[in-house]
C-alpha cells in the first residue's frame, strides 16, 4: 500500500503541475487580429479547458484515495465493501471499486 500512496503522490503532482500550465497557457494568450487565427485560438482554448477539467476530476480522485489512505480504508471497495485486489490498485490507484462494481 506504501508503494501506491507514493505513486499517489506522484500522479497528484502531475496533475497539479499540468492544471499549472494550461492555466498559464490559457491566461498568456495574445488575441489575433485575423478572425480565421482567433476561430483556431478559442478552438485551442476547448481543449486545453477539457483537458484542465479531466486532470481536476482525476485528481479529485487521487485526494479522495490518498484521504482513504489517512483514514486507513485504502483498498476497500466504496460499493460492497470487500478488499480491492492489488492488481486493480496497482493499474488504478486512485479506484474506489472492486473490479465487480466498476461502473
Amino acid at each position: 500500500m506504501n508503494n501506491n500512496k507514493e505513486q499517489l503522490l506522484v500522479l497528484q503532482k502531475e496533475l497539479n503541475n499540468r492544471i499549472v500550465k494550461i492555466d498559464k497557457d490559457l491566461h498568456s494568450r495574445l488575441s489575433s487580429a485575423k478572425f480565421s487565427e482567433q476561430v483556431v485560438e478559442h478552438q485551442n482554448d476547448d481543449v486545453l479547458l477539457n483537458l484542465k477539467n479531466e486532470a481536476q476530476k482525476e485528481l479529485e480522485q487521487i485526494n479522495h484515495a490518498l484521504l482513504k489512505v489517512e483514514r486507513d480504508v485504502y483498498g476497500t471497495c466504496e460499493k460492497c465493501h470487500s478488499a480491492i485486489s492489488t492488481e486493480r490498485l496497482d493499474a488504478i490507484p486512485f479506484t474506489a471499486y472492486c473490479k465487480n462494481c466498476a461502473p
